[in-house]
């Protein structure tokens, strides 16, 4: 069991390293290309926000708030992408030996992960020193919670991937609503800032209390009156097991 359990652990590192290193392997200094693309996004909402002061939460850098909710909203949105993708454009590995589409899936979102950890690490450690702002005072909870972020949009991905299979404008449909989650989310925008007669039908969101609760880990002073540490955790182990079991069950009864 332990030995095809190592086998398989380093099919899936030998797939996440082809990830990278296929990361915009057409243009020179491929793999960076990703990063400055993270950043110039980044930088094109910090911009907006700082020209929209009026969302800027009192007594909170603002880069450092930005840099606490849309990395981690962006990993998010990536890896929720990521399993149809890294099985429609590597269908032809799943003709070797003991490669499987859950494997492509881990690759690729190993792949995200290491990506976008490197990019928050350095951002928030620029930000703080540049606003000289204090570091997470809980940084074991951060940590829980943006690998929460990747699993969650994983997770998402694979139910989100057979729902396409089974019907397929479901993506277009998931699409158009994510282009209104981010506001509602806390991303840029804290959840005070809405009205508190909406909180509870908000509050369904395990994004929202995932934002929030990155927040209240890393400033001291912040108070969030949603999040919920326990729901995080309730939805990542439904979304996971719903996902795992569909993949499962779909992967010889409908085409890749």
């Amino acid at each position: 069991m332990l030995k095809l359990l190592k086998t398989q652990f380093d099919v899936v590192k030998a797939l996440a390293l082809r990830e990278i290193q296929s990361q915009q392997a057409n243009l020179a200094y491929g793999y960076g290309w990703v990063l400055f693309d993270i950043t110039l996004s980044f930088i094109g909402l910090l911009i907006l926000k700082l020209v929209i002061r009026a969302f800027n939460v009192p007594g909170l850098p603002v880069i450092t708030y930005l840099v606490t909710g849309l990395i981690p909203w962006f990993l998010f949105s990536s890896a929720y992408i990521a399993p149809a993708a890294a099985i429609k454009r590597n269908q032809r590995l799943l003709s070797l030996p003991g490669v499987t589409p859950l494997d492509l899936v881990l690759g690729s979102s190993l792949q995200l992960l290491c990506t976008y950890g490197l990019f928050f690490l350095v951002a928030a450690t620029v930000s703080s020193f540049y606003e000289k702002s204090s570091f997470p005072h809980f940084p074991l909870g951060v940590i829980l919670l943006f690998l929460s972020c990747w699993l969650i949009g994983v997770s998402f991905g694979l139910v989100l991937m057979v729902l396409t299979r089974l019907y397929a404008p479901a993506g277009k449909f998931v699409g158009f609503f994510m282009r209104f989650a981010m506001i509602t989310s806390g991303v840029v925008i804290s959840i005070k800032m809405f009205p508190e007669s909406i909180w509870p039908y908000l509050s369904w969101n395990p994004m929202l209390h995932v934002e929030e609760l990155i927040r209240v880990y890393w400033f001291p002073g912040y108070a969030s009156p949603v999040a919920n540490p326990a729901y995080i955790l309730e939805c990542v182990v439904v979304l996971m097991c719903a996902g795992l079991l569909l993949e499962r069950y779909v992967r010889r009864r409908l085409p890749v």
